[in-house]
């Protein structure tokens, strides 16, 4: 519990990553016309990491309780796909049944809760051994 605490803590006082992009995303829009707003995405995988890829951003698959939960990160710094998510580089949407649920780290947090989904979160350090998120 005290790693979704420290999400909830650090996502309140951040501006996401895409914002004004993401503002016209809502409650039930199907995921066709989400993918007409936020593009093509700017990460690369290879091989076996291109299943973690869809249009260019991360996503996540999980099934639970006979319902499919996506994850969809939208990002515009280019990176690789097996760069560690980070709340600074990338904004989760989150979708069931192929229908946007909601989006934002604030609404991520509810859904872990709500849905039981597991943190995509893993600590990092930085050059200076600090560790960052």
């Amino acid at each position: 519990m005290g790693g979704l605490l420290l999400l909830a803590s650090a996502c309140s006082d951040r501006q996401e990553v895409g914002e004004k992009l993401l503002k016209p995303v809502h409650e039930g829009m199907p995921k066709d016309s989400l993918a007409m707003i936020i593009g093509k995405g700017p990460l690369t995988a290879v091989y076996a990491d291109t299943l973690r890829l869809e249009n260019g951003f991360r996503r996540s698959v999980y099934f639970i309780d006979g319902k499919t939960y996506e994850v969809l990160y939208y990002r515009e710094e280019p990176g690789n796909v097996t760069d560690p998510v980070l709340q600074s580089v990338e904004t989760p949407i989150v979708l069931i049944d192929a229908k946007v649920m909601g989006w934002g780290w604030a609404y991520y947090v509810e859904a872990m809760e709500q849905y039981k989904l597991p943190s995509p979160l893993r600590a990092t350090t930085d050059s200076a051994g600090a560790a960052q998120r």
